[in-house]
């Protein structure tokens, strides 16, 4: 996988998290909470991984939506586990956190 294809699928990845994203011609992604403005980061690609704007690793190629985890947690959103919304899936989920 080549790094304009890498970013764009992290792209998707964190639009998908609720994330505004704005990509740059050669792969770099503006990646902002869109809650709170001046919260962002630049997320580029070096190598077979993500970098941030200040050098760290934030995660590898191939493994997307972890690497866009990272960046929502980084930039102050929390990870939504989701569970399907049943009315078996509540109730089992609700005996789970009773017991």
């Amino acid at each position: 996988m080549d790094a304009m294809t890498a970013s764009a699928i992290l792209a998707e990845q964190l639009t998908a998290r609720g994330l505004s994203v704005t990509r740059q011609d050669d792969g770099t992604l503006n990646v902002a909470n869109p809650l709170h403005v001046r919260v962002g980061e630049t997320v580029t690609t070096g190598g077979d991984c993500y970098l941030t704007d200040y050098g760290y690793e934030i995660g590898q190629h191939g493994d997307e939506p972890a690497t866009a985890d990272r960046v929502a947690f980084l930039l102050g959103l929390p990870r939504a586990h989701r569970i399907p919304v049943t009315s078996s899936a509540w109730a089992a989920k609700r005996r789970e956190v009773v017991r």
